[in-house]
């Protein structure tokens, strides 16, 4: 019995409809319920009752869900028992990551886990989140780091920590010091973006655009592939723009930037550990336990 078939059984119990559990399977509806009717087939008994879209399990279905959840402890305990050999753990980890979490959060996560693991090399390569996602598939990193997040049937994205992007603008400018802007502010103002494929320059746009505010092409200034050419661009006053936290905190103490409030617009974001739906390598499984287990949360940097 594939034990996939086991995992959309308990999916569906769970979020009680085909349709709900198709989303966060990354499934078609037709592929889960082909996989419960095998699992159907294969007890000769039924055991889910469809009652419009929901579904209920029966009493066979009870005693199977009992089951599987079983399993499903076993499994993973078992699995991080045997991450917890770390001392066995030894190869190349390749990971792909987007700006923010390549410079900014890995760094911070590599240097733990290269204590726990010594044995492991780790190697960053920092691309935008389009083309980390297309490595992933293509098979030529382990795990992708990335900034937003995404639907795939082969890949399984799984929230890593929290960012928060900011407002930022030069010594001098009309709104240095203010204590609340908002979108309606940026009207007609320079801005200094990221390239196109980045997955900060999405979800920049998109929740612009959801607080009534669409970004003008001819106010872009400057295509920057970096956050920290970025700040450079704005710290030289050759225009604004939204970006990490993690990247101006110095930058603000120091008096060569400030940081605005967006009076509504939600700039609050996860970045995203992105792997594909098969068998890891020992390295890279090593790394999403040690993840897990250090159930990981980094606090956002303070702006001042």
């Amino acid at each position: 019995m594939n034990l996939n078939y086991w995992l959309t059984f308990i999916t569906t119990v769970e979020k009680g409809t085909l349709s709900a559990a198709a989303e966060d399977l990354h499934l078609t509806q037709p592929a889960v319920s082909k996989q419960l009717q095998a699992l159907e087939d294969y007890y000769g008994a039924r055991l889910l009752e469809r009652r419009g879209r929901e579904v209920r399990l029966t009493a066979a279905g009870e005693i199977c869900y009992r089951h599987a959840k079983a399993i499903a402890r076993h499994l993973e305990q078992s699995r991080r028992e045997l991450a917890e050999l770390t001392r066995l753990v030894k190869g190349r980890l390749l990971l792909g990551a987007s700006t923010t979490p390549g410079q900014y959060i890995l760094p911070r996560l590599i240097g733990s886990f290269r204590r726990e693991y010594p044995r492991v090399e780790v190697v960053v390569e920092i691309a935008d989140s389009q083309e980390v996602i297309r490595r992933l598939q293509d098979g030529e990193i382990d795990l992708g780091v990335v900034g937003a997040g995404g639907r795939g049937r082969s890949l399984s994205y799984s929230r890593l920590v929290e960012d928060e992007l900011v407002l930022i603008v030069p010594p001098g400018h009309r709104l240095a010091g203010v204590k609340v802007a908002t979108p309606r502010d940026l009207q007609g103002e320079a801005l200094v973006w990221r390239e196109a494929g980045s997955g900060t320059r999405k979800v920049v746009e998109e929740r612009l655009q959801k607080a009534g505010f669409t970004v003008d092409s001819s106010q872009i200034v400057m295509e920057l592939g970096s956050t920290e050419a970025i700040v450079s661009a704005v710290e030289a006053g050759l225009g604004i723009s939204l970006v990490t936290c993690w990247a101006v905190e110095k930058s603000v103490k120091l008096g060569r930037l400030f940081t605005v409030p967006l009076q509504g617009v939600n700039l609050k974001r996860d970045l995203y550990l992105v792997r594909r739906r098969q068998l890891l390598s020992p390295a890279a499984e090593a790394f999403t336990c040690f993840l897990e287990k250090h159930h990981l949360q980094l606090p956002l940097p303070v702006n001042s």
